[in-house]
């Protein structure tokens, strides 16, 4: 069970910062697990410098050089997987490498969603356009929506859980988005031949017959870049997302329950 404790002043290479607002990642509960001891909780973060600007933090940096990071795959990338935020966002103050300027206009827990905002923009680079099923409509498949819809597209979606979904498919879409555990079966059945799943999520195994029948592609996105941060901020006061859930950090082990029960689509903490 997650407990809060005091820690040494976080140092290291980077800028100490006072955090604002932290949201609560599905990434987070999943290293909750007892596998995960020591993980860096608490990546979607909004703080002040010692300046006095108000930034988003940014999670992962890749070297940028490598052969991976020069083909888009930064998120592969060796240097990718170190910590730029310790001890991590649910705190009073962390040590930060980077970050960008955080959209004026927001409140500091709608700010925090810059940071999933860029992964979805990373992912919806994969995306073609015209007709896109999202598959899993939390928090990270309304961004889907909202992002697919804003470039564009024909958004559909569909969850588990009605009281999340959106508009149903009314016929084959050329692409579908994976935002949930379970959701193969549905993007295969909606998608054309010839189209694109992109996955988002760990959906589960993905049957190969199917996909070399009807020619297929499947792709996979994670995570997002500094570049992709600096669009999210520029973007995110033009979508329409759901308010979130707002509670101090004393209260985090009712804000997981709430994310966990599926009472709230988005939980975000303060300090």
């Amino acid at each position: 069970m997650p407990r809060l404790v005091d820690l040494p002043e976080p140092d290291g290479p980077g800028e100490e910062v006072r955090v604002l607002a932290c949201g609560l990642c599905g990434s987070d509960v999943e290293k909750l697990r007892p596998e995960f001891a020591g993980a860096v909780l608490g990546h979607e973060v909004v703080a002040e410098t010692q300046d006095g600007r108000r930034v988003a933090l940014v999670h992962h940096r890749a070297c940028g050089e490598c052969e991976r990071c020069r083909a888009g795959h930064e998120s592969t990338c060796e240097s990718f997987g170190a910590p730029t935020i310790r001890p991590g966002g649910f705190a009073a103050r962390a040590n930060a490498q980077g970050w960008v300027d955080a959209p004026e206009g927001l409140d500091d827990a709608r700010a925090t969603m810059v940071e999933p905002l860029a992964c979805v923009l990373r992912g919806a680079e994969r995306v073609p356009r015209g007709r896109v099923l999202v598959v899993g409509h939390g928090f990270i498949g309304h961004l889907f929506s909202g992002v697919l819809a804003h470039r564009g597209d024909e958004v559909f979606a569909v969850d588990t859980d009605p009281r999340r979904a959106g508009r149903e498919p009314d016929g084959p879409v050329g692409a579908a988005v994976i935002c949930a555990r379970g959701g193969v079966e549905t993007a295969l059945e909606s998608v054309a031949p010839g189209g694109t799943i992109v996955l988002f999520a760990d959906a589960g195994a993905v049957p190969a017959e199917p996909v070399y029948r009807r020619e297929l592609t499947v792709v996979g996105a994670r995570s997002a870049t500094p570049a992709h941060m600096e669009q999210a901020a520029a973007l995110l006061t033009e979508l329409d997302l759901p308010q979130p859930t707002v509670l101090p950090l004393e209260r985090f082990a009712e804000g997981l329950e709430l994310f966990r029960r599926r009472a709230a689509l988005k939980v975000v903490f303060t300090p």
